[in-house]
């Protein structure tokens, strides 16, 4: 009986840790091989396509979630469930932004980016391009005026031109001939100049955040199943403005936690996870950076029966016995366990305790026999004795 009691549970662990061993042994190996950003420059309003090819390199399925960031913010989320081994998968975000300007892309560690310039129509508001236009016809207007004007009549008192061999007045003066332009010469301007669409000004240069994460911490590496593990990694604007940042925790390639931080220039602060698992090794990626930790299974309930004790060990008939012994549970998970208390090889009496880990309890057991003589007890492989003497009526 007690070599059966002991068989269940080492078998027990040994299943265990065949199936820790197991699971651990094949394992996914998801990555993100290509980012594709289609197109790279487009019009307020417009839409840009971001393409990621996913594949899985390791021996085993598993799931991995994608994380689009634009300037350092969480956009979007996309997860890939059961990617089976050395399989790939195409992904597509579509993003539209309304805003003019470079906005930089990260897609789980690729980087890239894309340009959101104004159409030309957008530079100015609809009433500036009113007053322009305004301006521009009363320049037109104003040239067609000059062009249709006809040239100066001869002024009064002139002296007319005079026919004849006789003597001659004043000549009028000779009218200023106009230069014939040289091949390749560039033309005279005219005085008003037809005006041309007006220039898209140039963005002055703004100000950005620049984030950087470093030292990565997996404090402990290896803990036993219900404690928690704490990941944690410092985070830096490097930039000169100050700007939100998402750091996001995956395990296993699954999203595990995003935290939003806010940094000024210059300025660092420690973003810190803390996650429970299951036993098993767990690969950890936190923006770029990895590790790994590992979550060893506990010990199931296991008991043990001690510290036996008989009183009193002889009586007379019918007088009662109390047979007692203590029960620890030396396993690392609560249980259950069933003491059984035999005399003469007959079991007499059961009981039952539920213990938590380390727990002990003392158990105890009345037995009352009238017949005289000695009596063999085993409690869970524990042995004594006790006697019941004859009752002498005179």
């Amino acid at each position: 009986m007690k070599k059966a009691l002991w068989l269940a549970p080492a078998t027990l662990i040994v299943a265990l840790i065949l199936a820790v061993t197991t699971s651990v042994g094949a394992q996914a190996d998801i990555k993100v091989t290509s980012v594709t950003i289609s197109p790279d420059s487009v019009k307020e309003g417009e839409t840009v396509t971001i393409t990621a090819t996913v594949k899985n390199t390791g021996d085993a399925p598993g799931s991995y979630t994608l994380v689009l960031k634009i300037d350092n913010e969480v956009e979007a989320t996309k997860e890939i469930v059961d990617l089976a081994a050395d399989a790939s998968q195409t992904v597509a975000f579509t993003v539209t932004k309304d805003v003019a300007g470079d906005y930089i892309v990260d897609l789980n560690g690729f980087p890239g980016y894309f340009t959101v310039t104004r159409s030309f129509w957008d530079v100015f508001s609809p009433i500036t391009w009113a007053i322009i236009g305004g301006i521009v016809s009363v320049l037109v207007l104003f040239i067609i005026v000059l062009a249709a004007i006809p040239p100066r009549k001869q002024q009064a008192g002139a002296v007319p031109k005079t026919r004849g061999t006789g003597r001659r007045g004043p000549l009028p003066a000779a009218p200023t001939p106009t230069p014939t332009p040289m091949p390749g010469a560039a033309p005279t301007p005219t005085a008003f100049p037809t005006p041309g669409p007006m220039a898209a000004p140039h963005a002055a240069p703004t100000a950005r955040a620049v984030f950087s994460v470093s030292n990565l911490t997996i404090t402990p590496n290896q803990v036993k199943e219900g404690e928690p593990v704490t990941i944690s990694a410092i985070v830096a604007n490097n930039g000169t403005e100050s700007s939100k940042y998402s750091v996001v925790l995956r395990i296993g390639g699954v999203v595990e936690g995003i935290t939003e931080l806010t940094l000024a220039p210059g300025a660092s602060q420690p973003a810190i996870f803390t996650v429970t698992k299951d036993a098993g090794n767990y690969y950890a990626e936190l923006d770029g950076l990895a590790g790994t930790f590992s979550v060893i299974a506990l010990i199931p309930a296991h008991f043990s029966v001690g510290n036996l004790v008989i009183a009193p060990d002889q009586v007379k008939q019918g007088d009662s016995i109390t047979v007692s012994a203590v029960a620890t549970n030396t396993g690392e998970v609560a249980g259950a366990y069933s003491v059984v208390l035999k005399v003469k090889g007959v079991a007499e009496s059961i009981e039952e305790v539920s213990l938590g880990p380390g727990g002990s309890q003392r158990v105890a057991f009345t037995v009352t026999k009238d017949t005289p003589g000695f009596y063999q007890v085993d409690l869970e492989g524990l042995s004594g004795r006790f006697v019941v003497e004859m009752e002498w009526n005179e």
